[in-house]
């Protein structure tokens, strides 16, 4: 089991489904991340993206990258590296929660790792903690 220092979270049909209200889990899991590193990283314009954490009743991320921050969307990795940079975390010491194809493509090509969450239900998974240096583990 690998731990990081950062997780990252898509947001439209990772932690909110499409009629916008949260999946199955987000909220548990953004919970159990809450006070270490983590952000949102989100093809969506940013006032979209905070409507549908605010009508989710998600919490705010301590970093939220959306398409207005980045010349190229998904697949390209901008979106994670900028994340990344924002919370000062090492991408390959990143993991990201993805569902779509291109989300998958960007974080594998910022050098991170991926939980597929189409493959994988978040309220399968459980965060863990190391509050001595802050790394984060991810476990099903």
């Amino acid at each position: 089991m690998n731990s990081y220092e950062a997780v990252l979270f898509d947001l439209y049909g990772t932690l909110v489904d499409g009629r916008g209200e949260p999946i199955d889990g987000a909220a548990r899991l953004l919970e159990q991340v809450h006070g270490s590193r983590w952000a949102i990283v989100t093809s969506c314009p940013q006032r979209l993206a905070l409507g549908l954490m605010r009508n989710a009743g998600l919490p705010s991320p301590t970093v939220l990258v959306t398409s207005d921050d980045v010349s190229r969307g998904k697949p390209a990795p901008e979106c994670y590296l900028l994340a990344a940079e924002r919370l000062g975390a090492d991408p390959r010491g990143c993991l990201v929660l993805e569902d779509s194809t291109h989300g998958v493509q960007a974080a594998r090509a910022a050098g991170m790792d991926v939980i597929n969450v189409s493959e994988v239900a978040l309220r399968d998974l459980a965060v863990d903690i190391d509050r001595s240096n802050g790394r984060i583990t991810v476990r099903r």
